[in-house]
């Protein structure tokens, strides 16, 4: 079980939220970081924050992210979350995660997507969010991930679903993946601007 003091701050207060991710090391930064060109962009956008602007695909994954938990929530025993979560020691509580799904007893975690392609079988979903995944389930300890998908479409103009639900697998924790993910964040916490790196 994941202790309360653990959860930091929900996303719903989006500035704080914003803060305080900004002096850790997130799943979205230590997926991107592994190349060393993604390192490169995640160090300038930590030295140089700036906004993301918002957009009609970004819009649409907000839209549909709690119709997609929902759905899921049916098969697998999840509730929605959307709190920013700290590593269980004291000394890694700049680890974080935000998971889009937790199961009462913390051991599953969900994260859903939507896409313009569908990615057919986890082997082919894009490394990034295999990586992700793979960090939100060091930082939380669950042992498995559902991992969600919707496919979008455009009709008249509009995105809509193309499917009336998700497509999902289950994701197993990848230790060795995680160790490799474990060295890139600790390369990223080192020169983060807020941690006196």
């Amino acid at each position: 079980m994941i202790e309360p003091s653990r959860f930091l701050v929900p996303s719903s207060d989006y500035k704080r939220w914003l803060e305080v991710r900004a002096t850790g090391v997130t799943a979205t930064a230590v997926a991107k970081a592994v190349t060393p060109a993604g390192f490169r962009e995640v160090m300038d956008s930590l030295r140089n924050p700036t906004p993301i602007a918002d957009n009609d695909y970004m819009r649409f994954g907000r839209e549909q992210e709690s119709a997609l938990m929902e759905k899921l929530s049916t098969q697998f025993d999840l509730e929605p979350n959307d709190w920013l979560i700290a590593k269980d020691d004291a000394e890694n509580r700049w680890q974080m995660a935000t998971p889009d799904g937790l199961s009462p007893g913390h051991d599953l975690i969900a994260e859903v997507k939507t896409t313009g392609r569908d990615w057919g079988e986890w082997r082919a979903v894009p490394g990034h969010y295999q990586r992700q995944v793979q960090w939100q389930l060091y930082v939380t300890g669950a042992t498995s991930c559902v991992f969600g998908w919707m496919l979008r479409t455009t009709r008249s103009g509009e995105m809509v679903p193309a499917w009336p639900g998700p497509k999902f697998v289950v994701v197993n924790r990848d230790e060795a993946l995680i160790e490799r993910l474990i060295g890139v964040a600790q390369d990223l916490y080192r020169e983060l601007p807020l941690a006196g790196g």
